[in-house]
């Protein structure tokens, strides 16, 4: 299967992947007890023991295996994607894949012809997005599931909100990690 098709049948319902199931490669639907990759669309029925060079996989195992075998891991099919999808240019993308090969930063210097100071500012980068990442999955999934504010009504304007956006700042209602600071 070309990239492009490949793609193309990852999109159609990318949205809807968890990060766990995009760092496996799989998804498992407890409905019809089927373990699916999310590449290709390969199926292994739960239930069922699949034959693999002389072993014995359940079909959880064997559909790991599959996406080792057949698509090299879940990372080099996600570290491929176009940069409309994944975000990542191609300098991220190399750094990462020397990550993922456990290089050292001489090896990436060497590699990609670049300083030492220039290979840690790209880490300290891919770090400090990754902080934001969490912060904005965080906030999203709050934003999308938060049982209190299902039942709620949206807020009416008034001239005092203002006032009242200040005053959440001053008192410090957020996260933990925050009170220590003030917002003032």
């Amino acid at each position: 299967m070309n990239t492009k098709t490949m793609e193309n049948d990852i999109y159609k319902d990318f949205k809807d992947l968890s990060v766990d199931e995009l760092i496996n490669g799989y998804v498992n639907n407890p409905k019809t007890g089927e373990f699916s990759c999310i590449f290709c669309g390969e199926t292994f029925e739960n239930g069922i023991i699949y034959p693999n060079a002389e072993k014995l996989f359940t079909a959880e195992k064997a559909v790991s295996e599959h996406v080792k075998e057949e698509h090299g891991g879940s990372f080099n099919v996600l570290i491929n994607l176009d940069k409309q999808i994944c975000g990542l240019s191609e300098i991220q993308k190399s750094i990462l894949t020397h990550l993922y090969e456990r290089d050292d930063n001489k090896t990436i210097c060497e590699a990609m012809n670049i300083s030492a100071a220039t290979v840690r500012t790209h880490k300290f980068n891919l770090q400090k997005a990754k902080r934001e990442a969490k912060i904005l999955l965080a906030l999203i999934q709050t934003a999308e599931e938060d049982p209190l504010l299902s039942n709620t009504k949206p807020r009416e304007k008034t001239s005092s909100n203002e006032e009242e956006q200040k005053s959440m700042f001053e008192v410090n209602s957020l996260h933990p990690f925050f009170t220590q600071y003030r917002f003032k």
